[in-house]
């Protein structure tokens, strides 16, 4: 695992989340309410595991390299 993530805990708040990654509230909840992300409830709590929270930002590294460098139609790239 990379090593500037190993000071998040295992199961991360939206607040953590928010100070962690310098973040607005408003866009970190916007995040935790996205149908692509993995956060769940316990009680009234809105949580996300460290690992999944981890597979989506690769995930969101991923798409954005994809769609930064498009492939162009009818070109053997």
């Amino acid at each position: 695992m990379n090593t500037e993530f190993q000071n998040l805990p295992n199961v991360v708040s939206p607040k953590e989340v928010q100070t962690y990654f310098g973040i607005s509230r408003s866009t970190t909840y916007r995040i935790f309410h996205d149908a692509g992300f993995p956060a769940f409830h316990i009680g009234n709590r809105l949580l996300v595991r460290q690992d999944e929270l981890l597979d989506w930002l690769e995930r969101q590294k991923v798409n954005k390299a994809q769609n930064e460098n498009p492939k162009i139609v009818g070109s053997d790239e």
